[in-house]
């Protein structure tokens, strides 16, 4: 029943609610899902199983996972991509530019 493309509902955790694709089965419980949550394994407990199975391959990126959505006519989430800034450069000090206070 839980094959690679099938749409299920996530009924746990962070992502609850929200429509998710099976894209790798990795053990007998256990897949990874992508879609409209987090792509991350998850227990096969956590899904609701529907009716809907998209055509991807083993291993399909989000991107692929996303067109396949749309192309079945299923509303596809936008999620804002978060932008970190540049880590800073740690700036060498001399021991003789520090002030040190002497008792």
């Amino acid at each position: 029943m839980l094959e690679v493309g099938r749409v299920c509902l996530k009924i746990a955790g962070r992502d609850a609610g929200r429509i998710a694709v099976i894209v790798e089965k990795i053990k007998e419980n256990l897949v990874l899902v992508d879609g409209n949550v987090r792509r991350r394994n998850c227990s096969i407990k956590h899904l609701e199983p529907t009716e809907t199975v998209l055509k991807i391959k083993k291993g399909a990126t989000t991107e692929e996972v996303h067109k396949a959505m749309s192309t079945a006519k299923l509303k596809v989430a936008e999620f804002k991509k978060v932008k970190r800034s540049p880590k800073k450069e740690k700036t060498e000090t001399k021991k003789s530019e520090k002030k040190t206070k002497k008792k």
